[in-house]
């Protein structure tokens, strides 16, 4: 469903709800596409609308109280969590494929094995892990919509949500700076929780990009940082299976492994070299930061 135009003026309570409900429709819209085998894009959709999902009903579960418990984001969190794997594969297998010009024309056999592997993970049993997940998705939503469209009565009047958001967008900035302290050359657990605090400062400010300039400056931004960091995040994660494979793969698949390995783990320095040069030492952060005190002003204005 669309979001209405007026979000920022509406209650906090109910501006929240129209949210949630919007991503669970999307989620639901996905969710078939994530066994789909021409669908290429399914089970990515259908992973970033339970994340956008979780992360507002985490950010709101002040507001949400007795409508999204703690069981509820455990969900999510389960949903995200088992087909992950395949996911990953996906990814993998997406970057594979462009490596094959970098290789000896004798690692072809090495080649095939590790895209066997990775096609193994990705398809066809995660297929039918995929579809007990998203059945398993659409009874929770059913429950979940209708205590979202049934709110408790309450006395008195809530605050407007823009007063409610730019609170809680000062908050998320701030961890998003606290992650930001003491990261030094970590390239792996540090990165991953900058990367998780910026999509969470992304999904609070995508509904109200129709109201504010800013919101669609940050908005823009953030997703520059999450391809930075998801690179980075792909690599290490690719790097853990790549191990895995080195130890079970026949002989004659070692060294193409080995340099797959290495080619990763020039991606991965690249990626992390340019969040420290654009992002760390340069502007990049800092101006993000700015604009959320900026929007965080508007709102409360």
């Amino acid at each position: 469903m669309p979001l209405p135009g007026d979000l920022l003026r509406r209650d906090a309570e109910e501006a929240v709800r129209l949210i949630a409900l919007d991503f669970v429709a999307q989620a639901r819209e996905a969710a078939p596409r994530c066994f789909d085998p021409e669908d290429a894009e399914g089970l990515h959709d259908f992973r970033v609308s339970i994340r956008r999902l979780r992360s507002t009903v985490s950010a709101w579960k002040g507001l949400l109280r007795g409508v999204a418990e703690k069981r509820d984001r455990k969900t999510l969190a389960r949903f995200q969590k088992r087909t992950g794997a395949s996911r990953d594969a996906e990814v993998a297998l997406e970057w594979l494929a462009t490596q094959i010009k970098e290789l000896e024309p004798g690692h072809g056999p090495g080649f095939e094995w590790t895209e066997a592997r990775l096609r193994s993970a990705a398809r066809p049993e995660s297929r039918d892990l995929n579809r007990e997940v998203c059945a398993e998705f659409v009874e929770w939503a059913d429950g979940f919509e209708s205590r979202l469209g049934h709110p408790a009565p309450r006395q008195g009047a809530g605050v407007p949500y823009a007063e409610a958001l730019a609170e809680r967008l000062e908050w998320i900035a701030h961890r998003l700076a606290v992650c930001l302290d003491g990261l030094g050359d970590e390239r792996t657990r540090g990165p991953h929780r900058v990367r998780i605090a910026c999509k969470r400062l992304r999904y609070l400010v995508e509904p109200v990009r129709a109201e504010s300039d800013v919101a669609v400056s940050m908005v823009e931004r953030c997703k520059l940082l999450q391809n930075v960091l998801g690179t980075l995040n792909d690599a290490n994660v690719l790097d853990d299976l790549l191990r895995v494979y080195v130890e079970a793969a026949p002989t004659r698949s070692e060294s193409v492994l080995l340099e797959l390995t290495r080619l990763n783990a020039a991606r991965a320095e690249a990626s992390h070299r340019s969040f420290r040069v654009d992002w760390l030492d340069g502007a990049g952060m800092r101006t993000l930061l700015d604009e959320a005190a900026e929007l965080a002003r508007e709102l409360g204005g």
